[in-house]
């Protein structure tokens, strides 16, 4: 984009294939780029990380290994896969409210399950960010 003149280079790097050749690190569009919205995928992986980790029914944090997903109303009962009916749970609470609902069960999600609001770090954070990036996140 940089050397097609759509974009300026604010910050480069030298090292690359061709020697003495300024490579482009950060950029700044000359024309505006729609924003479009980032969405996270229903799934295991992106519940646990909304609920950081942590059972929402006994409130202790746990490695993604021993996090399961629960249907707070159960599928058997008309319970859909949404963000506002599935919660991180520990195996063992997973396991005591089975298939009962919130009532028989005698425990509450610690928060409030909604669909998460994401920023573009959110939708990478499993990509390293560069150094040279930082000041103008």
């Amino acid at each position: 984009m940089v050397y097609k003149g759509r974009a300026k280079m604010i910050e480069g790097y030298e090292t690359g294939p061709v020697p003495g050749m300024t490579y482009p690190s950060v950029i700044v569009l000359k024309s505006y780029v729609s924003r479009r919205r980032f969405q996270l995928t229903l799934n295991r992986r992106n519940i646990i990380w909304r609920d950081k980790n942590v059972c929402q029914y006994c409130g202790n944090k746990y490695t993604y290994d021993f996090l399961t997903m629960d249907h707070i109303i159960p599928q058997c009962k008309g319970g859909e896969d949404s963000w506002t009916n599935l919660v991180t749970c520990c195996k063992r609470c997973n396991s005591d409210k089975g298939y009962k609902s919130l009532k028989e069960f005698g425990k509450n999600p610690l928060t409030n399950p909604k669909k998460p609001a994401i920023t573009i770090r959110d939708y990478y954070r499993n990509i390293p960010i560069l150094d040279s990036w930082e000041k103008f996140m």
